[in-house]
């Protein structure tokens, strides 16, 4: 299992990313575009929370490094809040929670990215 973990958990974790930048787009698409994609926006949300838990648990069965493996968890937990504010925003009507929502995406793209590099980059 090792072998198999070590050999996947790169392009997993570079699925992550991948996956909030659909979302933004999906937002720009409801935003500016015509018909809503949020329902499908929260559906891949929760999807990219549940990759980002596989890419931790990956990641610790590929025996990454100490920082990989925080900037995995660090994800993990930004994307707990994430789907939280989210839900906020938009269940209840919250704008502060969604102006937060916003920018913490943008926070959790980094150190997604930046989680992605370091786990690809190891051997």
């Amino acid at each position: 299992m090792n072998g198999t973990a070590a050999r996947i958990v790169g392009p997993v974790a570079w699925a992550v990313p991948g996956l909030i930048v659909i979302q933004a787009a999906m937002v720009a698409q409801t935003l500016y575009g015509s018909g809503s994609l949020i329902a499908v926006h929260g559906s891949t949300g929760n999807l990219t929370f549940l990759l980002a838990v596989v890419v931790l648990a990956l990641a610790w069965r590929a025996r990454r490094s100490g920082p990989a493996l925080l900037l995995a968890f660090t994800t993990v937990l930004l994307l707990f809040a994430q789907t939280g504010l989210g839900y906020l925003g938009h269940r209840n009507g919250l704008t502060l929670a969604s102006s937060v929502h916003v920018t913490l995406g943008v926070l959790v793209m980094g150190v997604s990215a930046a989680a992605a590099m370091r786990i690809a980059s190891e051997r």
